[in-house]
């Protein structure tokens, strides 16, 4: 069961600690359950005395306490982001102690920072490739809706496509670019 001093004690722990701290697997469902009860204890004490002193007092902890739950889930969401970008980087084991919420957004974020690494790093397929021509080609309309007239010799950068069908029937051959 949760309580006002249990999360102070929480929020220190995760302030204290580098890693994420064990606060349970459904931490956040009982973190809401416990604000829904304080906000029934006030309307409840609202509706019997609404100039009660106990309304003041109820309502000062709940800010507290939702203060303390902003706190706790920022400083978990931190590391959180650090663990998923580092095994992002090392295809480190995601990090022990994590909710059922923090799970999924852990798997999410790394899923993110995966794809987009590969994005970023991955060898971009060849648009161009350079040609030299090995004999006379007709006039043609390429894939890329140019006309193209080919002479014996001729050394030139055409897409992928269209270079792929001449090297397939001996009338070019590719030529490697080396960038120095």
């Amino acid at each position: 069961m949760l309580s006002y001093s249990k999360l102070r004690n929480i929020e220190q722990n995760e302030k204290m600690a580098s890693s994420l701290t064990d606060i349970g697997i459904n931490f956040y469902q009982e973190a809401i359950g416990y604000i829904k009860k304080m906000e029934e204890k006030i309307e409840n004490e609202r509706i019997k005395n609404p100039s009660s002193r106990k309304i003041t007092l109820v309502s000062d902890e709940l800010r507290n306490t939702k203060r303390i739950l902003k706190n706790i889930f920022e400083r978990r969401e931190k590391k959180i982001v650090l663990a998923a970008l580092i095994s992002a980087r090392t295809e480190e084991k995601p990090p022990e102690n994590l909710t059922k919420e923090e799970k999924d957004f852990y798997n999410e974020l790394l899923k993110i920072l995966k794809e987009n690494r590969k994005k970023i790093f991955e060898v971009r397929k060849k648009e161009f490739a350079v040609l030299r021509i090995l004999k006379d080609v007709p006039q043609f309309v390429g894939s890329d809706m140019k006309k193209y007239i080919l002479k014996k010799e001729d050394v030139l950068s055409l897409p992928v496509e269209v270079a792929k069908i001449l090297v397939e029937r001996k009338a070019a051959e590719e030529i490697d670019i080396l960038y120095l």
